[in-house]
C-alpha cells in the first residue's frame, strides 16, 4: 500500500514559491529613489541595497535594504525600504525577514487595494517556507477573495496538503483542475496520499492512472497490493507479476515465491526457475530452505520439459484438442520460444479448438505477452483486449495494456 506522506516538501515548495515570489516583485519593484522623493539620508541607504541587490550580493544588499528601514520617516520611505527588503529577503531564502516585511506592508496604510493580493500571496509563499501552513492557508484565502486562478487553488490545494488536510485539499484540487484538465504527476500523488488516509475507493483508479502515466516500480507495487487484498482471480495475479518481473518492478520476497510457485502449478518451470534464481542474485528471497525446494524442482521440470517437448508439439498438431495446445504454448513461453508459443497459442484459440481451452482469457494474456517479444505489439494488443473481456482477467489485461 501506499508510503506516501503528505508533506510539503521542499521541490514542491519550490513550484509555487517561484511564482508567488515573482508577483510579488512585480508589486514591489526594486527602482532606485530620487533626492526629490526621499531624504538624502535614506536614499543613500535605499540606493545602495538596490546596487547590491543587481550585483547580487544579497548579504549586502539586506543590510542596507534593513538600515534604510531604520531611518526612513514617511510613509514613502517605510514603504519602499519594507518593499526593498521584501524582494531581497525572498531571493536569498530569508524568509523570516520577508515575512516580516510583508506583515508590516499589509497592516500599513500606504498601499493601493491592486497591490495587496500580490502581497498576501508572496506571504503565503513565506509562511510555506517557514512551516506555519496555517498562516499561510488564511493568506492564500485573502488573496483568493477577489476570486482565484487554477493556479491558485493548485498552490493553495498544496498547502492543505502540506498542512495534512486532505479533504480542504482534495476540494481545492478538483477547483485547480476544473474543466477537465489533466492532473500531472504531484497532483496525483497527493491525491494517491490522500485517498489511503480516508480509505477512499477512487485510490485504485489513482494509483493505476500514476501507473500508466508515470510508469513507476512503486506504483505498480501499490496496484499489485490493493488487487492482491481484493483477492481478485489467482491467474490474473499471476499475470500481473509477470508484468512486475518483466519490468524489474517485483521487489520482495513473496511476490518472488509467489510467482514461481504459480509458474510450477500452471507448467511453465523454466519460468520458475529463472524467477528464483533472479529473486536469489538479486538477495531479495531470503527463505534459502523453500527457495531451494522450489529451485530444485523448477530445474528438474524443466529438463524434463525440454525433453518431451517435440512428442507434446506432435501431439497438438495430430489432434485438435485446444488445451493441448494450449499446454504447449504455456511449454514454450517457459522456454522463451515466444515464436512457437503464440503459434501454438493461436491454435488454442481457434474456434474449432477453443472450446477445450478451460481459460481461453489467460491463453490471451500468455499470447500477448509473447507476441510482445517477436515485437508485434499491435498484435498483442488484440490478445490483450480479448483477455480483457473476461471480467476475471480485465484487471491484468489493462495492466499489460498499459490502459
Amino acid at each position: 500500500m501506499s508510503t506516501l506522506a503528505i508533506s510539503l516538501t521542499r521541490a514542491a515548495r519550490a513550484l509555487f514559491m517561484a511564482g508567488l515570489l515573482t508577483g510579488a516583485l512585480t508589486v514591489v519593484g526594486t527602482s532606485t529613489v530620487r533626492a526629490e522623493q526621499a531624504s538624502a539620508e535614506f536614499s543613500e541607504k535605499y540606493n545602495a541595497g538596490v546596487s547590491a541587490y543587481k550585483a547580487k550580493d544579497l548579504a549586502k544588499a539586506l543590510g542596507a535594504a534593513k538600515e534604510a528601514r531604520g531611518v526612513a520617516k514617511s510613509a514613502f520611505e517605510k514603504t519602499a525600504a519594507l518593499k526593498l527588503i521584501v524582494a531581497i529577503a525572498g531571493a536569498s531564502g530569508k524568509y523570516a525577514d520577508e515575512a516580516d516585511a510583508l506583515e508590516q506592508l499589509l497592516a500599513s496604510d500606504a498601499l493601493s487595494g491592486g497591490e495587496k493580493p500580490a502581497l498576501h500571496k508572496a506571504l503565503a509563499g513565506a509562511y510555506g517556507q517557514l512551516n506555519k501552513l496555517d498562516k499561510a492557508v488564511a493568506e492564500m484565502k485573502e488573496a483568493m477573495k477577489g476570486g482565484g486562478s487554477s493556479a491558485d487553488y493548485d498552490t493553495l490545494a498544496t498547502l492543505y496538503f502540506g498542512a495534512r488536510d486532505c479533504r480542504n485539499g482534495l476540494e481545492a484540487l478538483d477547483k485547480a483542475l476544473a474543466g477537465g484538465k489533466e492532473p500531472n504527476e504531484q497532483q496525483l500523488k497527493a491525491k494517491d496520499v490522500c485517498y489511503f488516509q480516508l480509505k477512499d475507493a477512487r485510490l485504485l483508479a489513482t494509483a493505476e492512472e500514476l501507473m500508466r502515466r508515470f510508469p513507476k516500480k512503486d506504483w505498480y507495487n501499490q496496484v499489485l497490493a490493493i488487487y492482491q487484498e481484493k483477492k481478485i482471480d489467482d491467474m490474473a495475479i499471476l499475470a500481473m507479476l509477470r508484468y512486475g518481473f518483466e519490468r524489474d518492478y517485483l521487489d520482495n520476497e513473496v511476490d518472488f515465491l509467489k510467482l514461481a510457485d504459480r509458474a510450477l502449478d500452471v507448467g511453465t518451470t523454466a519460468e520458475a526457475q529463472r524467477v528464483l534464481e533472479k529473486g536469489i542474485s538479486k538477495k531479495v528471497i531470503k527463505k534459502m530452505d523453500k527457495a531451494d525446494g522450489l529451485l530444485k524442482q523448477a530445474k528438474d521440470r524443466a529438463a524434463e520439459d525440454v525433453k518431451s517437448a517435440a512428442q507434446l508439439d506432435a501431439e497438438a498438431h495430430a489432434g485438435k484438442n485446444g488445451d493441448t495446445d494450449y499446454r504447449l504454448g504455456l511449454r514454450y513461453f517457459s522456454m522463451k520460444q515466444y515464436d512457437k508459443a503464440a503459434d501454438a497459442l493461436q491454435r488454442a484459440l481457434s474456434p474449432e479448438r477453443v472450446a477445450r481451452v478451460k481459460r481461453p482469457d489467460d491463453a490471451n494474456m500468455v499470447l500477448g505477452m509473447s507476441l510482445l517479444k517477436i515485437n508485434k505489439k499491435a498484435d498483442a494488443d488484440k490478445a490483450f483486449n480479448a483477455a480483457k473481456a473476461d471480467a476475471r482477467m480485465a484487471a491484468a489485461a489493462k495492466m499489460w495494456l498499459g490502459a
